[in-house]
C-alpha cells in the first residue's frame, strides 16, 4: 500500500509538471500566475513598494507578438485602476516591485479588444507580449497629499499676486493701468491699429516677475502672427495690441488671468496665477 502511494504521488507530480509546461505553451523559462498570464522577471528588486490599486506608476513599457510590434518602447504614466478583468495587465504590474523588468504574456484577443479597447485583434490566435519596467510607484495617500498642497500653494499664489504685480510695477515705474495691464511705451508711432478680425504679426520677449525669459520670437522674418480677437494668443496680448499702432514697442504685465489662470503653464513651467511680462512690438498688419 505505502509503495503505490508513493507511485501515485510521484505520478501526479509528474503529471503537474507536465501540466505547467503545456500550459506555458512552450515559453522557456516563463511561469504561470494564478489569475492566468505567463511571466518572466529579469530584473527583481523584492524588498522594495509593489503598487495596489489607486496607486499611480509610471513604467517603460513595450507590447508586442512573437513577430509584430504593436507599440514600441515607450514611458507611460497611469493609476491603477480595479482589473478590467482577471489576469489583466494592472494584475500583472502589482506583482512587480520598484526597479523590477518582466515581460508578461496574455491571450492577445482579449488584451487588444478588452482591456486595450482597440477593436478587432488583427493577429488571430497569437499571444500578446508587454516589456515591462517599473520605474516609480506612488501611493494613493501620497498622491492625495500631492494634491492637497498643490491646492494649497494655489490659494497662496492667487492671494499675492496683486501684491507681487504692486511691488514691480513700482519697482520698474510702470503706472499707466487700464483693464487690468500695466504698461509702458518704450517706442511710440502714428501707424494704424489693428481691429478686430485682422491678422497682425509681431515680435515679443515674455518674462516672469523675476526677469527670466521663457519664451520668445525676435526674427522679423519669421514673426508670430494671429488674428485679433479669435482667442489665438493670451487674453491679455490680444487686448494690449487693439491699443498699439503699427511700429509701437511696449512692456506689459499681464495677471494671471490675461496670461496663464489658475491652471498656469506646464510647458512654460508657469504656476498658477502667476503674472507675467511682455514686451511686444508690432510689425505689421497683414492686408
Amino acid at each position: 500500500m505505502k509503495k503505490l502511494n508513493k507511485t501515485f504521488t510521484i505520478f501526479c507530480l509528474a503529471l503537474s509538471i507536465g501540466l505547467t509546461l503545456i500550459s506555458c505553451g512552450g515559453h522557456d523559462g516563463f511561469k504561470r500566475d494564478s489569475s492566468g498570464f505567463l511571466y518572466k522577471f529579469h530584473e527583481e528588486n523584492p524588498g522594495l513598494p509593489q503598487p495596489e490599486t489607486g496607486d499611480f506608476v509610471e513604467i517603460n513599457i513595450a507590447i508586442h507578438t512573437e513577430e509584430n510590434e504593436i507599440s514600441p518602447m515607450t514611458h507611460n504614466s497611469m493609476t491603477i485602476d480595479e482589473s478590467v478583468y482577471r489576469g489583466d495587465l494592472y494584475s500583472a504590474l502589482k506583482t512587480m516591485h520598484l526597479g523590477d523588468s518582466a515581460t508578461f504574456i496574455f491571450k492577445g484577443r482579449k488584451f487588444y479588444e478588452k482591456f486595450l479597447n482597440m477593436g478587432e485583434y488583427p493577429y488571430g490566435k497569437e499571444p500578446i507580449f508587454a516589456d515591462v519596467k517599473m520605474v516609480k510607484i506612488m501611493s494613493k495617500s501620497k498622491i492625495e497629499l500631492a494634491e492637497e498642497n498643490f491646492k494649497e500653494n494655489k490659494k497662496r499664489l492667487r492671494h499675492i499676486e496683486d501684491s507681487l504685480i504692486a511691488d514691480y510695477v513700482v519697482e520698474h515705474r510702470i503706472e499707466k493701468k487700464k483693464n487690468g495691464i500695466y504698461r509702458i511705451f518704450n517706442k511710440k508711432n502714428d501707424g494704424e491699429t489693428p481691429k478686430k478680425g485682422q491678422t497682425v504679426e509681431i515680435l515679443f520677449h515674455a518674462y516672469r516677475l523675476d526677469g527670466t525669459e521663457f519664451d520668445s520670437v525676435t526674427d522679423p522674418e519669421h514673426p508670430r502672427s494671429f488674428q485679433v480677437g479669435a482667442e489665438q494668443v493670451a487674453k491679455g496680448i490680444d487686448e494690449i495690441v487693439q491699443q498699439m499702432h503699427v511700429g509701437d514697442d511696449v512692456t506689459c504685465v499681464l495677471p494671471s488671468r490675461k496670461a496663464f489662470g489658475e491652471a498656469g503653464s506646464e510647458f512654460f513651467n508657469i504656476p498658477p496665477y502667476t503674472p507675467v511680462v511682455y514686451r511686444i512690438e508690432l510689425l505689421r498688419i497683414v492686408k
